[in-house]
């Protein structure tokens, strides 16, 4: 089938490492329309996005989240947690993240959607992108709520995912096959 947009669904690979080359505002500013233009139940849009540029900001929030990681009772997660260049973001020059007002119907939903929007925009667009959850540990605990007020979160509302988008600088390998018995027709 030759539909431009199915093609971007089918070719979008998550990508985690990236080139330092920054991405201009207009181009992030149409991402970023797309994310608000996503699908959400009831359309209460209960997302806030914040958009990061500033290499300092995401060095920031990566190193709160090793002071966390590094305490994991689970030994891979300290590891890693560990190795030099510990980042969160992967390097990428910009990160979208997603926050959510609880208190509206289905929120998780929502700004996932958001997220694959953005994802699907971004392809279309040339540029690599990877969705994140792991983004937020420190704005989870009590000891990185700080970085919720910095980033102006809004009151009450919880990060729930993130996208770091930019140039990729890594060639994805083979896809993983579809797994089998996922679907059931009924006619």
């Amino acid at each position: 089938m030759n539909n431009e947009t199915i093609q971007n669904i089918l070719a979008r690979r998550s990508v985690r490492h990236y080139r330092e080359q920054p991405v201009d505002k207009e181009t992030i500013s149409l991402i970023v329309e797309c994310g608000l233009f996503a699908p959400s139940g009831m359309n209460a849009q209960p997302w806030h996005f914040t958009v990061i540029t500033n290499k300092l900001v995401l060095k920031k929030i990566s190193e709160e989240n090793r002071k966390i990681l590094q305490q994991s009772p689970i030994e891979k997660v300290r590891l890693k947690a560990q190795e030099p260049g510990f980042d969160s973001f992967k390097g990428a020059p910009v990160a979208i993240i997603v926050s959510a007002d609880p208190d509206i119907y289905d929120p998780a939903s929502a700004c996932a959607n958001a997220v694959e929007n953005m994802a699907i925009a971004a392809q279309s667009l040339g540029l690599s992108s990877c969705y994140l959850g792991s983004f937020k540990i420190a704005m989870e605990k009590p000891e990185g709520s700080f970085l919720m007020h910095e980033l102006h979160i809004p009151d009450g509302y919880k990060p729930m995912y993130a996208l770091i988008i930019g140039y990729g600088d890594e060639t994805p390998g083979e896809r993983a096959p579809r797994k089998e018995n996922t679907v059931t027709y009924i006619e």
